[in-house]
């Protein structure tokens, strides 16, 4: 599997959070009454074992612990001050609600998300990217235990959520994206689902739209004011011009004739065109905005 990627600006491998003020005083009480290299050493050996929970994987928490009021679904949280908070990183199935229909492992995934808020202690702290609201008001964070665990890489590991970046958030894109790889490796969760594991774009219906993780052979490819990426039945996905960068890529038309894997938000378009002559256009868009959204598999 060839993998089209770009080096974010945060490095992948686990951040440790602002400095421990109880360490550094530690630090300087301990260089202030030891005087041998050998203690000192072992002062700093104490200073980093008690300040472990603030190791964090996948970035680090910024905030003090909040209470969760309650688990909404597999990847939005309601804290006791009010806040609904959209955790970063993964898009996890959806619950039904009211007259709208779930997804398949909605429930198995809200689940998990409320055992990992159980074993918080029902507290969390938060992390920020670029953003920190979405144009529906929720606020926008990564969100950790007290130990430093991420809710987003425990869902993403245990097959309840898909990794997903919405620039300008991927600060976490390729640690989260490095998970999942290994996720599906021993496939659980939505990677042994047939709704989820791979969905062939033939298949797809004028009706299957919202988030899907789809496959299928590219057929054709225009490039103007976006990249269009047409696939054999009805889906084209669209790469917008002020995304291009992220892809370090110019030759677009290299993926003709390749079995391609895209994840995003499915719409339908109204109008398809086909008059006076102009080509119609397929009736499905899905919008894909980073490298890690894009994979070619042969």
């Amino acid at each position: 599997m060839v993998v089209l990627t770009a080096s974010p600006s945060v490095s992948a491998a686990a951040s440790v959070a602002p400095r421990n003020n109880w360490c550094v005083l530690q630090l300087k009480l301990t260089r202030q009454s030891l005087k041998t290299p050998a203690s000192l050493l072992a002062g700093v050996f104490l200073c980093l074992l008690t300040s472990a929970p603030v190791l964090a994987e996948c970035g680090h928490p910024e905030t003090a612990p909040i209470r969760v009021a309650k688990v909404q679904d597999g990847d939005t949280l309601k804290l006791s001050d009010g806040r609904s908070v959209r955790v970063l990183g993964m898009n996890a199935p959806e619950i039904a609600i009211g007259q709208k229909r779930g997804q398949p492992m909605g429930q198995e995934s809200l689940a998990k998300a409320r055992q990992f808020i159980a074993s918080a202690g029902g507290e969390v702290r938060l992390g920020f990217d670029t953003e920190r609201r979405d144009h529906y008001g929720r606020w926008l964070a990564h969100v950790y235990d007290k130990s430093g665990r991420s809710l987003a890489a425990e869902q993403i590991r245990a097959g309840m959520a898909f990794q997903i970046s919405v620039p300008p958030n991927r600060a976490q894109e390729s640690c989260l994206s490095s998970i999942e790889s290994r996720a599906r490796k021993n496939p659980s969760g939505v990677w042994r689902n047939p709704y989820w594991g791979g969905f062939q774009s033939a298949s797809l219906l004028v009706g299957d739209t919202g988030f899907r993780l789809v496959r299928g052979k590219v057929t054709r490819v225009d490039v103007n004011s976006a990249v269009w990426i047409e696939f054999d039945g009805e889906l084209v996905a669209q790469i917008k011009k002020s995304d291009w960068q992220a892809f370090g890529r110019k030759d677009w038309q290299v993926l003709v004739g390749k079995t391609v894997e895209v994840r995003g938000w499915i719409t339908a378009r109204k109008n398809k065109g086909g008059q006076s002559g102009k080509r119609q256009f397929k009736s499905l868009v899905m919008g894909v905005r980073t490298p890690s959204s894009l994979k070619v598999i042969d």
